[in-house]
């Protein structure tokens, strides 16, 4: 685009004969030069940068993608708590739960049925990782709370390319790792990315999802390719290229920016196998639509993504917990006995669309049956979701903690009425 402005300003400039409407014309061009430049740095901040310390103490700067996945602040990092996590908490950071001693309370023990409980954040929440023997993680938070987790999933033990401000590209495997430290990238370095796919995603039943688009949970920039058969052979297209892609049979149909259009099948990514289109909408968190109800694809220009710096501190969950029989307990919160901060993830699903929901963004839950819960969003969304631990009678309950002098209740969620987040 820059090029372009210029290639005009010179044929106009070559017209001009009055030298003050030249020189105008020049600062116009400066100024919106210097927009631009602006504007790809801001660009820029919303890809995960930071700091490799290796185990032999060398230090390497740079972007950085886990793999062939995550590379955005809005990324979520998946592994699962450990014994030690869940018996003893964190360090406060702010929290009452810090100092909490669990060893002498046989709530713990009652109360945590040995459910599998994960641990989910994005990454701008995370100030550090620090690789521990085998698949253990030391995660420590902006506020420099410490939480402990162990695998599950492949987010632990990614070998993560860095595009090293001086070195070029560099792929680092995980044991090599002593430290990964996050921070805001500087104005002046430009990674080898292309744009982020953007756009609106609508199911079978007409809902409507804009955000951050990961199709096949895989393809994520404008480069990626779009593979398929049409009738004339296989081909490959850049998705910069296309406007919409809309289920149709066995395969779908693409839509050019100019207008043209292509019948494609024969490949995962226009058909049966495809693995889901996953939505960052803005408000809401992530939202997984299976192909099987997925409809329509409209792609449009992104707007610049959450930076490093738009993710605040961490905070303790805080509200009340309203009993069936109207008792209200208002303090700090563990939402199934184990999520404590604001920046967690709740978990959700609605007719196989699956949700993944920071509880920043939640206002109320109101639990409606042994199934299904009513959950009511800041941005005034309602979500009747199921399925999971977090919103059903699987969930093992509430612990409030009503005062700093650790006196607590525990509430099953069997008991709960309603739930209200501060």
């Amino acid at each position: 685009m820059r090029l372009l402005l210029l290639d005009i300003a010179k044929s106009i400039l070559r017209t001009l004969q009055n030298k003050a409407a030249a020189a105008s014309l020049c600062f116009l061009l400066t100024v919106t030069a210097g927009l631009q430049h602006n504007l790809s740095a801001q660009t820029n901040g919303q890809f995960i940068y930071g700091m490799i310390t290796t185990e032999d103490g060398d230090e390497y700067e740079g972007f950085m993608r886990w793999g062939k996945e995550e590379m955005t602040w809005h990324d979520i990092f998946n592994s699962t708590k450990t014994d030690e996590e869940m018996g003893r908490s964190t360090k406060s950071g702010g929290s009452l739960w810090g100092d909490f001693d669990w060893s002498i309370s046989s709530l713990w023990k009652d109360k945590y049925k040995g459910s599998n409980h994960t641990f989910a954040c994005q990454f701008g929440d995370i100030a550090a990782l620090y690789p521990q023997r085998r698949e253990r993680v030391d995660i420590e938070l902006k506020n420099g709370s410490i939480i402990k987790v162990d695998g599950g999933s492949n987010d632990v033990g990614a070998t993560i390319t860095m595009q090293d401000y001086e070195l070029g590209q560099i792929k680092f495997d995980w044991d090599r790792i002593e430290s990964v430290e996050f921070f805001q990238a500087p104005t002046d370095r430009r990674p080898k990315y292309g744009k982020l796919l953007y756009g609106t995603a609508e199911t079978r039943r007409g809902e409507r999802y804009t955000g951050f688009i990961k199709w096949d949970d895989d393809e994520r920039m404008g480069d990626d390719i779009l593979d398929g058969d049409s009738r004339n052979g296989e081909q490959k297209v850049p998705f910069e290229n296309i406007v919409s892609i809309e289920k149709d049979g066995r395969g779908s149909q693409i839509t050019f920016k100019s207008g043209r259009e292509i019948y494609l099948d024969g490949s995962n990514d226009v058909g049966d196998g495809n693995r889901g289109i996953i939505v960052h909408s803005d408000g809401i968190g992530t939202i997984e639509i299976p192909w099987k109800y997925f409809d329509r694809l409209t792609f449009e220009d992104p707007p610049i993504g959450p930076t490093y710096r738009d993710y605040v501190l961490p905070d303790a969950l805080q509200g009340s917990v309203i009993s069936y029989d109207g008792t209200e307990y208002e303090g700090q919160i563990i939402f199934d006995m184990d999520e404590l901060w604001d920046f967690e993830i709740l978990d959700g699903e609605d007719d196989y669309v699956k949700y993944e929901i920071p509880f920043r963004n939640i206002k109320r839950i109101v639990p409606k049956n042994r199934s299904y819960s009513l959950v009511y969003l800041r941005n005034g969304q309602e979500l009747l979701l199921g399925d999971t631990q977090d919103v059903s009678n699987n969930n093992d309950g509430i612990l409030i903690a009503r005062d700093p002098n650790r006196k607590s209740i525990s509430i099953d969620w069997d008991d709960i009425d309603e739930i209200i987040f501060k």
